[in-house]
């Protein structure tokens, strides 16, 4: 199915868009529509399996902190998740 699209670009976006050959403009955009949607799907996996790699290694610290107490390693784990809620709410 095809479907006929309209676009306010940039300046730049326009110039570049300009530049292309005639003809296939259309094939372009297309390729970059799909290309784009393959990244933005990569990216939100990615998120997604950051976020439930810090899940795990703060379960793993606290399992660590239980049986052993403060030790160089937790340090550096928590090091690892500076910048996410489970090292705000960690107690160095």
């Amino acid at each position: 199915m095809k479907q006929l699209i309209s676009a306010t670009l940039s300046e730049e976006a326009a110039q570049i868009y300009n530049s292309w050959e005639k003809q296939k403009k259309s094939a372009r955009i297309s390729e970059m529509i799909i290309k784009e949607d393959i990244n933005m799907k990569h990216i939100e996996a990615l998120k997604k399996r950051v976020s439930s790699l810090e899940t795990l290694v703060s379960r793993a610290m606290i399992k660590i902190h239980l049986k052993e107490g403060k030790s160089p390693l937790l340090e550096d784990m928590n090091e690892s998740l500076s910048g996410t809620i489970y090292y705000q709410y960690w107690d160095n």
